[in-house]
């Protein structure tokens, strides 16, 4: 086999990230072998053709399409492919820097910072003041550029500590600073607060004597980060205060013009933290908080990072928005989003989730037609569609194909090596409750259904336990 470490390297690359780093590789300025180049176009078009074509990527056919004429060297394909392997990592740290001008300015501006280079200065300096002013003037990065910048001009004047406006260069490099480390300290502590709300720990966060008291001062008390983070830190101490999380909001939608992308993302994920352990105190009507967070961000245009949607993010999206029954809004989600997902789960993903949503919306046909003839390769997503279409069959009351589904997914759970014991036992415990509700008569079995029911109420499994007791009650009650 191939490279490992340059083909997933590779893969993480979009078709448009590729042909960029073609041109890369033919520079001269960095790269000399015309053989690495050659190497890369070899790969890339086996890597166009799927993942399986990657995986059949041998050496000696590598070789071959290199070298045609000379015999096969191992020693030296290892080395081109280190030495592409090393070009590689080297673009991703120029594509972040040509994403980054604000950084890139501020280099330059320590760059030029030369007698005779005062005239480049100076107009260095107004294109990063002017990259301030288009940016988000209060999130972390900015704080951070604003000391560097106040920074390497307090660094040219300190040279001479006697220019009158040495102080009025102090100043500003000193208050950029501290925002900075001020909000990277609380976003740490929020980080604990929300690692200790799910997992019991004995380690602190520790703060200096007189910190709380500190950021009550005057001079911080417009600085955004600041006053949203001490918010989310009165959510996580004092959670039965529900005003908090009111206050967090208000504060959030305040702040939203002078803020980037990726702090607010963090601090709406801070709110979606904090109605998770509302939900897991029993207070469901949380799960609406929960949905107004995620519509925020995507009205926010935040969902999205670098052209890409996270898998996790995208179902638990979908999964609120079932609970809170916005069932349309779901489909046009899952239509507009799948798009945005990693190409290797996108049509898993979306026909899943369309089942998922159809399966709520009590459109049984839909599911089947949807569910019954796919293979899904990812096993988390096999058993979420084998318990949907389980519970389709039974609602439906296709005894005969909910017999033979049962009767397969055991053979399923029973080869299958990646799931564990403990999941394999309880999702053969729900498939023989299920077995036993489609065979029980309300006529004849009152109390063995009141016992059922008593079985799946003490269970701690994870199994759809809710929708089991609501068929069990139907029969109760009918």
């Amino acid at each position: 086999m191939f490279s490992d470490k340059l083909i997933s390297l590779l893969q993480t690359l979009s078709r448009v990230e590729i042909t960029r780093l073609h041109k890369f590789l033919r520079s001269p300025y960095f790269n000399d072998q015309e053989d690495v180049t050659r190497l890369l176009e070899v790969v890339s078009q086996a890597l166009y053709k799927g993942e399986a074509a990657a995986c059949q990527l041998e050496k000696e056919k590598i070789w071959a399409a290199l070298y045609p004429k000379r015999r096969f060297n191992d020693a030296q394909l290892r080395r081109l492919a280190s030495d592409l392997t090393q070009l590689v990592l080297q673009f991703l740290v120029q594509e972040a820097r040509h994403r980054d001008p604000l950084a890139e300015a501020l280099e330059l501006q320590k760059v030029l910072e030369k007698p005779e280079l005062k005239k480049h200065l100076a107009g260095a300096e107004r294109h990063i003041q002017k990259l301030l002013d288009d940016g988000s003037p209060a999130s972390t990065t900015a704080y951070l550029a604003q000391f560097r910048r106040y920074w390497n001009i307090f660094y040219r004047a300190s040279k001479t500590v006697a220019t009158a406006d040495y102080a009025d260069k102090l100043q500003p490099a000193d208050f950029y600073l501290e925002c900075f480390y001020l909000t990277q300290k609380l976003k740490f502590y929020v980080a604990w607060l929300s690692y200790r709300g799910f997992r019991a720990t004995e380690q602190a966060m520790p703060v200096i004597p007189g910190f709380w008291e500190y950021l009550k001062g005057e001079r911080f008390q417009e600085v955004p980060l600041l006053c949203i983070y001490q918010h989310v830190i009165a959510c996580f101490t004092e959670p039965e205060k529900e005003s908090n999380f009111h206050d967090l909001i208000t504060a959030l939608d305040r702040f939203t013009p002078v803020l980037n992308k990726e702090d607010l993302r963090e601090c709406y994920h801070s709110a979606q933290n904090y109605c998770a352990l509302k939900i897991n105190q029993g207070k469901t009507e949380y799960y609406r908080e929960v949905f107004s967070i995620y519509r925020t961000t995507i009205e926010k245009e935040m969902l999205i990072e670098d052209g890409r949607l996270s898998e996790g993010v995208y179902k638990n999206i979908i999964t609120t928005g079932l609970r809170v029954k916005e069932f349309e809004w779901v489909e046009q989600f899952i239509e507009k989003y799948s798009a945005f997902l990693p190409s290797n789960i996108r049509e898993n993903a979306c026909s899943f989730n369309l089942a998922n949503l159809y399966s709520h919306r009590k459109q049984h046909n839909k599911v089947i037609e949807l569910l019954r003839n796919v293979e899904y390769s990812d096993v988390v997503y096999a058993l979420s569609a084998k318990l949907i279409l389980v519970r389709t069959y039974y609602e439906t009351d296709e005894i005969l194909a909910l017999d033979s589904l049962i009767d397969s997914f055991r053979i399923f759970l029973r080869r299958n090596k990646v799931i564990s014991k403990n999941q394999k036992r309880e999702y053969n415990n729900f498939l023989h409750i299920v077995k036993k509700l489609t065979a029980m008569s309300l006529s004849k079995t009152p109390a063995a259904l009141a016992t059922l029911r008593q079985r799946v109420t003490e269970t701690s499994s994870a199994m759809p336990k809710k929708w089991l007791l609501e068929k069990i009650d139907e029969r109760l009650g009918s």
